[in-house]
């Protein structure tokens, strides 16, 4: 009998050794260098039979893999495509989905949260904001927020996806405020050995607030056109850069045309060591992103309640995007692209582009 490797299979290799692991088993298994290079060279699969003549530990090897379900017989179809949404996702896509399931908060758990907390109080704790040079410029923002007089259910009711926009100046007021509320500090708690953090209009696991924001000024009243760092404990714009053309912008976001008469766009990032070094276990990852989600919302939800309309791509080019905002390290990377300004609106108060439905359909 013949036996092929199950389908998708990893390896990686680390300092301590070569491990071979798959989404459709749980765990993963340290393996010796050679029995690695015969799982991965042996394309008309491995017959144990004449494996055993050449060595019996090899063999061996070989048969407990058979065993835990990494190899299977060369005509098994059981484990043929990939299930589900990892079939269009891809398999390294459902192998981070199974790796990070089940992650215990502390690792090792025997060791306790007070060892837990020791480690951290001998690491270097990441500010909660990334912190501006003193001789670095800043443009101050007003300070006086703009009324927001919309019910909480008008905004639940007429927060929008909106691509088209009038081409108006933003308000520096309004522009001002949604950057206050979407990514600057409401309040600061003394968390004890967490040490100061931040509160925010949005949720954030253990308040670690990895986000960042970028703002590419296009027409903002009172405000050059350029690329600028929001700094939120000073409220201010930290100049990055020159001016960016929209078919710029468009260009980074795949021509959606969300850029084409906003007011200014926002790129977010991910300062992930923030939140690693409170979460130091690969779960923590799949909550980064949804932080960022809570983030994208309250930026939505305040340009509603402003009487502006917002749009929230995933779809960007991350390298070029990040060579425009001056990142290029793997401790902070994009994660959203966001458009703002003055929406154009139809008769019924929805996106101009937006068609009700005129005929019965199948819901």
């Amino acid at each position: 009998m013949k036996l092929r490797l199950i389908d998708p299979v990893f390896f990686s290799v680390r300092g301590d050794g070569t491990y071979v692991s798959s989404p459709r088993i749980k765990g993963r298994l340290k393996v010796h260098p050679s029995v690695a290079g015969i799982l991965t060279t042996a394309v008309d699969g491995i017959d144990l039979k004449a494996l055993a003549a050449e060595s019996e530990a090899l063999a061996h090897a070989v048969e407990k893999l058979h065993e835990l379900g990494y190899l299977v017989p060369m005509d098994d179809t059981a484990n043929g495509e990939l299930p589900g949404p990892w079939h269009e996702w891809g398999a390294l896509t459902w192998q981070f989905h199974q790796s990070i399931r089940d992650t215990p908060f502390i690792r090792p758990e025997s060791e306790g949260i007070d060892a837990y907390y020791e480690e951290l109080r001998h690491s270097d704790r990441p500010a909660n904001s990334k912190r501006s040079h003193d001789d670095e410029d800043v443009l101050l923002l007003p300070r006086i927020r703009t009324r927001m007089p919309a019910s909480f259910q008008d905004v639940l009711e007429g927060r929008r996806t909106h691509r088209d926009f009038t081409g108006d100046a933003t308000p520096l007021d309004a522009f001002a405020t949604l950057l206050h509320y979407s990514f600057g500090p409401l309040r600061f708690i003394d968390a004890g050995r967490m040490g100061v953090l931040q509160l925010r209009a949005n949720a954030s696991g253990g308040s670690r607030h990895e986000t960042e924001a970028y703002v590419v000024v296009l027409n903002v009243r009172g405000v050059d056109p350029g690329v600028y760092r929001y700094d939120g404990i000073r409220h201010g714009l930290v100049p990055l850069g020159e001016a960016v053309p929209r078919e710029t912008l468009e260009h980074l976001t795949f021509r959606q045309g969300f850029f084409e008469a906003a007011g200014f766009g926002v790129f977010t990032t991910a300062f992930a060591t923030r939140m690693s070094w409170k979460y130091r276990h690969p779960r923590a990852y799949k909550v980064l992103l949804h932080n960022v989600g809570h983030v994208a919302q309250v930026f939505s939800m305040t340009a509603a309640a402003l009487g502006l309309g917002a749009a929230i791509t995933g779809a960007f080019r991350d390298t070029e995007v990040e060579r425009l905002i001056g990142q290029s390290g793997p401790d902070e990377f994009a994660t959203f692209a966001l458009a703002c300004g003055t929406p154009v609106l139809g008769d019924d108060d929805l996106p101009v582009r937006y068609q009700v439905p005129t005929a019965p359909f199948s819901a």
